[in-house]
């Protein structure tokens, strides 16, 4: 496993992804202007937060993350869709999950409040992906079909990197037999991670590595979105009455 990534004052940075050029982040509960119970730095519309505070919020994170553009998001349905995306971004009115690009200049995000996010990036061809993986998109083998996604654009598996960023820890994650069958059968070894609770990170690591990556190459950012009420959003521990954040991954022209 890497080395922890440092904490910024409204984000975690990857410190696995700066190593190769490559911004990724997941953003932290404060540092914007939303109030309570968004407070502070929401970026999830539809919840009630106002969408002006939702806007100011991504400025001020492009402004203070050095994006290079407005990243992309999309409609999330806890499935395994993939929307292609390049360029400049916007809130797309598709269902999708996984948002890939091959194109440099192009940032892609996902919104998570106890789902994983999870970013990947291929640094030699520039391809990249953002995840939004809960317990439903992880037993449908999200994390796979975003890396089968990049190498049908050209990544090399040997090459991709990966950072799974915070989201519930099987401390707090309890669920049903349903709920545990599925994710049992997602990955080989996962009936190690799931019994009355489940650890989606160590989940999608070992499909991750089923995939063909490099232990070397996954960071996990080991941190409990329902333990930590300072910096994350819950929407288990704060039966949804909470903000958003977002993981975003960015790509530039190569120098």
């Amino acid at each position: 496993m890497a080395e922890s990534p440092c904490i910024e004052p409204a984000f975690i940075q990857s410190e696995l992804f700066a190593q190769h050029h490559i911004l990724a982040l997941f953003t932290l509960r404060a540092g914007g202007v939303s109030p309570a119970p968004f407070d502070s730095q929401n970026f999830g519309s539809g919840l009630g937060d106002n969408e002006q505070n939702i806007h100011s919020n991504l400025d001020q994170l492009i402004a203070s993350a050095k994006l290079p553009c407005i990243p992309h998001q999309a409609v999330q349905v806890h499935q395994s869709h993939i929307l292609y995306c390049n360029g400049s971004g916007q809130m797309h009115d598709y269902e999708a999950d996984i948002l890939l690009s091959d194109q440099p200049d192009t940032a892609l995000a996902v919104r998570t409040a106890d789902c994983l996010p999870l970013l990947l990036v291929e640094p030699i061809s520039g391809i990249s992906a953002a995840v939004h993986a809960g317990w439903r998109g992880t037993a449908a083998g999200v994390a796979k079909q975003a890396v089968q996604g990049m190498c049908e654009r050209g990544a090399k598996t040997q090459h991709i990197l990966a950072s799974l960023g915070p989201c519930i820890g099987s401390c707090c994650f309890e669920i049903g037999a349903d709920a545990a069958t599925a994710l049992k059968n997602s990955a080989e070894s996962a009936a190690d991670f799931v019994q009355s609770t489940a650890d989606l990170s160590q989940i999608n690591r070992l499909q991750l590595l089923e995939c063909g990556l490099s232990a070397h190459h996954i960071e996990r950012i080991n941190a409990c979105t329902a333990c930590d009420a300072e910096h994350f959003f819950s929407f288990r521990r704060d039966a949804g009455q909470t903000g958003r954040h977002l993981a975003v991954v960015a790509t530039a022209c190569k120098p």
